[in-house]
């Protein structure tokens, strides 16, 4: 059965078999892994109540308390239908946490990969936007895999 901690052990896996060290991504690194356990095709813990499986690419500024970042993030979204017909979302990904002023300008944005034609063009939307090209060659204050659910 798929849960917020199924599909994060499914990424943290992929991410081990790769030897890839989460806390060393940059931007490029980190939405190409993702994209690759994307293209890896559909997770053991899929069934017929899966609605969507999906990648979301968003970015924006985050500010809890006197916190605050600039989060970029590239998430697999996966939709299922429970026994009572509701849906839930269950997300894991990998979101870089920048220092904020070097992006105070640039508003939020989020897109998934069904919006566009192929996988290709996903990733070439997310390269042509301003937050992966102001990200790109800038070490992240943090680095982080998390995963949840809403429904």
């Amino acid at each position: 059965m798929l849960n917020a901690s199924s599909l994060l052990t499914a990424l943290q896996s992929f991410l081990q078999r790769r030897g890839v060290e989460v806390e060393q991504l940059q931007t490029d690194p980190a939405m190409r892994v993702m994209i690759d356990w994307f293209r890896g095709g559909p997770l053991d813990v899929l069934d017929a109540s899966t609605k969507a499986d999906v990648l979301v690419y968003r970015y924006g500024g985050w500010s809890e308390g006197c916190a605050t970042g600039f989060k970029v993030s590239l998430l697999r979204r996966i939709t299922q239908t429970g026994a009572d017909g509701k849906d839930t979302d269950w997300y894991a990904g990998v979101t870089l946490l920048f220092e904020p002023a070097r992006y105070a300008s640039m508003g939020s944005f989020s897109t998934t990969s069904a919006d566009w034609p192929s996988l290709d063009a996903f990733l070439r939307a997310i390269e042509s936007s301003p937050a992966f090209k102001a990200s790109r060659d800038t070490a992240p204050m943090g680095v982080m895999v998390e995963s949840g659910g809403m429904r």
